[in-house]
C-alpha cells in the first residue's frame, strides 16, 4: 500500500526533482525560487521508493490563487478567457490548489495518483479544491469527481 509523506520543500528536494527522468513538473519545480514554492511537498511512496509527488497550496482567500494564476498560467492577452475563473474564485475562502501531481513512469497506471487524491479528500474533507488541468489529464480529474469550471481549464471538487 502506498504512503504519503510530507517533506520540507528545500534545496535537497529540488535537487532530487532535477535528477528525475520522468515527472511532468519536476524540471520546472526544481528551478523555482523558494519563494514560489509551498513549505512542503508530498511524496507518494511505494515500498519505500518514490512513486510520485504532489504540490499543494492551502489558500485563505481567492486573491492568493488569482495572483498565482496570473503569474504562472495566464498571459495578459488571455485573462479575458478566464472570466469564469475570476468570478468563481474571487470570494472563496479556505481552499486547496493542486499545483502538481506527478507519478513517475515506472509507477504510472497503478492507481497512485488516485490514491493521492483520495488521501487529499480525507485530509481536507470540507475544502474546495482547484486544479489547472491540461487536456490530456482531464479524464483523470473527472474520474476523481472534479468538474470543469465553465469554459476554462480549471477544475474544482467539493
Amino acid at each position: 500500500m502506498p504512503t504519503i509523506i510530507a517533506k520540507p520543500f528545500d534545496q535537497d528536494v529540488q535537487t532530487l526533482l532535477s535528477e528525475l527522468e520522468s515527472g511532468y513538473h519536476a524540471g520546472e519545480l526544481s528551478r523555482k525560487d523558494r519563494s514560489e514554492l509551498p513549505e512542503q511537498i508530498y511524496m507518494i511512496e511505494a515500498d519505500q521508493e518514490m512513486a510520485g509527488y504532489g504540490v499543494i497550496w492551502e489558500y485563505e482567500n481567492g486573491k492568493q490563487l488569482i495572483q498565482k494564476a496570473e503569474a504562472d498560467y495566464f498571459s495578459d492577452d488571455e485573462k479575458y478567457l478566464q472570466k469564469d475563473f475570476y468570478i468563481d474564485i474571487k470570494n472563496k475562502k479556505d481552499f486547496i490548489f493542486i499545483e502538481a501531481l506527478d507519478v513517475l513512469k515506472p509507477f504510472e497506471g497503478k492507481g497512485y495518483a488516485a490514491f493521492f487524491i483520495n488521501w487529499l479528500k480525507e485530509k481536507y474533507p470540507n475544502k474546495k479544491m482547484y486544479v489547472y488541468s491540461i487536456d490530456k489529464s482531464q479524464n483523470f480529474w473527472f474520474k476523481q469527481g472534479f468538474e470543469v469550471l465553465s469554459s476554462t481549464a480549471w477544475m474544482t471538487y467539493n
